[in-house]
């Protein structure tokens, strides 16, 4: 009982001590400066940057692909299953 009471208490001294410390600021100019580090502005890129971006983007085709054949994955859908009595006098 007397170990489950001073844990208890050291890890609410350690909690307090937490709590209650001096918190240290950063000056704004260090704060200012994370923000300044990106490279540059999402509204201007390049020309030559959005051609890399685009060639990226591009999906890669892999040839070796063969689970779905060409015929099957383009046939046309089936019919739609007609409703009910039920079903078209409720819309």
């Amino acid at each position: 009982m007397k170990l489950k009471l001073t844990l208890a208490a050291l890890l609410m001294t350690s909690l307090a001590l937490t709590a209650c410390s001096k918190q240290e600021k950063a000056p704004e100019s260090e704060q200012g400066t994370a923000s300044s580090a990106t490279p540059a502005d999402s509204g201007q890129v390049s020309a030559e940057q959005q051609a890399a971006i685009d060639g990226i983007d591009q999906p890669v085709m892999d040839e070796k692909n063969t689970d779905v054949a060409a015929e099957k994955a383009n046939a046309p859908a089936d019919a739609a299953t007609p409703a009910t009595e039920e079903e078209k006098a409720a819309h």
